[in-house]
């Protein structure tokens, strides 16, 4: 009788098991190419794998979400050891191929305990431009910019981007370029920069290293775009697409690396990072002519020279500015086709940034607000040229409040046809932080307070769809393009007690809102309250609903609700149980949901015992003394055995990885460290 080889077997010979092992691990990989190949993984979404696992090679940026989709920072089990971590006692090491082609298990950090690992700090999108003229200048090459004099070099090493450019087009086209510019050893070399001559594969090549090597600066890249990989490997079926494909992809992480190598010599972090960004700056500035090509940061006026009265009335001024113009602009249009009617936008005062560059400058400068003052509210940011200029420019702004109902800050929403990131906030102030400030709340508040239920959407054009349609059910707050924090749980706490009234969340249904669902279950499973979630349906938020499906459509996709915990205990036994067609596999989804479980309140988790139960057609005593062994588990006797997990069959398919920010993800038992 012929079938698969249960995980427990250990009569096959180790060199045979080996084997069986590589070719199971190349299958998969095949299947990844072929998945490309067919679109069921669209290119752009292994560009989001491959920048966070580019560094493991081609293959494995196809075999680690194969197996872990929600991974984010993999390395060997000694390698967190260095770190200063612990691989959890019972996780399944993620199988990958070394260099010389032999399996070798990794570990998310997810699956690890131990020292808090420091995240860089953010970078501003002139910041991260200059990391790129720098690493220019690193590799021997000389960028111009229009800067009026003549270049007497060697014309191959001249790199020109147009002084026009702002700072985000100017980064892409620099990167895009320095992906040309790279031999097969990573050394600069003589190339054709010829734009009519960068299509096909070639083009999908720059433009994939670009969005690598912007994820890596820190800089958006949802304004790349990127055709299918059939368009350019090839239809022909006596073309090899698929080792077309496999070859571009190589190359694309290959050269990516190469240059984020670099860049990892040119870090501007550190406890000298301001002095170090200055010079950047000064750096890159005598390479630009144009004023607005680079804008250094809000952090030139410190902000703690302006009183905090100044800097609320400079805001204040600034949004009433804003909602008397949006009468009349494309914004107001805008949101009147997607269901927001003028009253709505009155109601939540809505407003307008026009798009000249010193409009709302001129306009607080009129009203008597210094210079230092408009910098240090988040309002204004000097350009090299010493020229103070918006940083809210032809957007819809939507204004952010504390808790006594003062506006502190901004989201600002383009248009669909502009390249750039689609929403920004206000830079952090003494007055605003995106990570603790939630958009609706001070709106919400006497909702919350008379037991409206709390629902977290991911915009704020989805909270204030929610509240128009159901102010009754729901009070809506969305977050500032961070993921669910403390701060936040923190900020619903003071207008509500979410041990009582429990909390709602609503993600898309696709497998990145998935991913986010489960993403968020570790700062929530610390609310004792009922927390649930909504499925939307895929590539469908609440504001989209309203506009396409009217009240109606938005009232059907919130009424039904599960518990999280449902979702992520799935979650877990299909990605450690498989199929659950073993009785290893049973036992392995069963410990891994036990860990959740042992989290859960005693009323809930005795429901998730008989799910579990059901699910694995185990015993509940079985499941009961797997919860009571993770509440309790016994003192670990060989740490080391971890390493040597091999993670049973995954399910192979289609995989989106979340879009996101792609930093790596918190540790279990500790908060990271600013």
């Amino acid at each position: 009788m012929s079938g698969p080889v249960p995980a427990g077997d250990h009569e096959a010979d180790p060199g045979e098991k080996r084997q069986r092992q590589l070719d199971f691990l190349q299958g998969i990989a095949e299947y990844g190419v072929a998945g490309l190949l067919d679109g069921r993984l669209e290119w752009i979404a292994w560009l989001e794998q491959a920048s966070r696992h580019g560094r493991y090679g081609f293959t494995n940026t196809l075999l680690i979400p194969a197996q872990k989709p929600a991974a984010t920072d993999v390395r060997s089990y000694d390698d967190w050891k260095k770190q200063g971590r612990q691989v959890l006692r019972g996780e399944t090491g993620i199988r990958i191929l070394s260099r010389s082609g032999k399996p070798r298990p990794v570990f998310d950090i997810e699956q690890t305990d131990g020292v808090a690992l420091e995240l860089p700090e953010p970078a501003s999108t002139s910041e991260g431009l200059a990391r790129l003229a720098r690493l220019t200048g690193d590799l021997g090459l000389y960028l111009d910019r229009g800067q009026g004099w003549t270049y007497l070099g060697d014309p191959a090493k001249r790199l020109f981007i147009a002084p026009e450019m702002e700072d985000l087009a100017a980064a892409t086209h620099l990167a895009h370029q320095l992906a040309h510019v790279l031999d097969v050893q990573g050394r600069p070399k003589a190339a054709n920069l010829d734009q009519d001559a960068c299509r096909g594969a070639r083009r999908a090549f720059a433009d994939s290293v670009a969005f690598l090597v912007l994820t890596e600066v820190g800089l958006p890249t949802e304004h790349l775009s990127f055709s299918a990989p059939r368009s350019w490997a090839g239809s022909d079926e006596r073309a090899n697409a698929a080792g077309a494909i496999r070859v571009v992809g190589e190359q694309v992480v290959r050269t990516a690396s190469r240059l984020r190598y670099r860049l990892s010599n040119l870090q501007t972090v550190g406890p000298d990072a301001p002095v170090r960004r200055a010079k950047i700056r000064e750096e890159i500035a005598a390479t630009s002519s144009s004023p607005a090509s680079l804008e250094t940061p809000n952090a030139e006026l410190p902000a703690a020279d302006v009183p905090r009265e100044e800097l609320l009335a400079a805001i204040d001024d600034a949004h009433r500015f804003f909602v008397a113009n949006l009468g009349g602009s494309w914004g107001a249009s805008y949101l009147v086709g997607r269901g927001f009617t003028a009253d709505v936008q009155a109601r939540w005062q809505v407003g307008h940034a026009l798009r000249p560059r010193q409009a709302l400058v001129q306009h607080l400068r009129q009203r008597g607000h210094s210079d230092e003052a408009i910098v240090a509210a988040g309002l204004g940011r000097f350009g090299v040229d010493g020229e103070l200029i918006d940083i809210f420019r032809d957007r819809v702004l939507l204004p952010l409040r504390n808790d006594d109902g003062a506006v502190v800050g901004f989201i600002g929403r383009q248009q669909n046809s502009f390249a750039g990131p689609k929403y920004i906030n206000t830079p952090d102030t003494v007055l605003f932080h995106k990570h603790e400030v939630l958009f609706g709340l001070h709106e919400t508040g006497s909702r919350l307070a008379q037991g409206v239920r709390p629902l977290m959407v991911e915009g704020p054009l989805d909270a204030i769809a929610v509240n128009t349609v159901m102010p009754e059910t729901y009070a809506a707050v969305a977050g500032c393009g961070t993921a669910i924090g403390p701060a936040h749980l923190d900020a619903l706490n003071r207008y509500t007690d979410l041990d009582t009234s429990g909390l709602v969340i609503a993600l898309d249904g696709d497998p990145a809102g998935r991913v986010g669902a489960i993403r968020a279950w570790r700062h929530l499973n610390e609310v004792t309250g009922p927390v649930d979630t909504v499925r939307l349906p895929t590539d469908r938020d609440p504001a989209d609903l309203l506009g396409k499906s009217g009240q109606e459509g938005v009232e059907k996709a919130l009424r039904s609700v599960i518990p999280l915990a449902d979702l992520v205990i799935d979650e877990r036994l299909e990605r450690f149980g498989g199929t659950l067609e073993f009785a290893e596999n049973q036992l392995a989804a069963v410990r891994a949901a036990a860990t959740v479980i042992a989290g859960l309140p005693s009323s809930q988790a005795a429901r998730q015992v008989a799910r579990v139960a059901s699910r694995t057609q185990l015993d509940p005593a079985d499941v009961t003394a797997a919860v009571a062994a993770a509440i309790a588990p016994d003192p670990p006797t060989d740490l080391a055995a971890a390493a040597n997990d091999f993670p049973s069959p995954p399910e192979l398919r289609p995989h989106t990885p979340a879009r996101e920010p792609r930093t790596a993800a918190p540790p279990r038992r500790a908060r990271r460290t600013k």
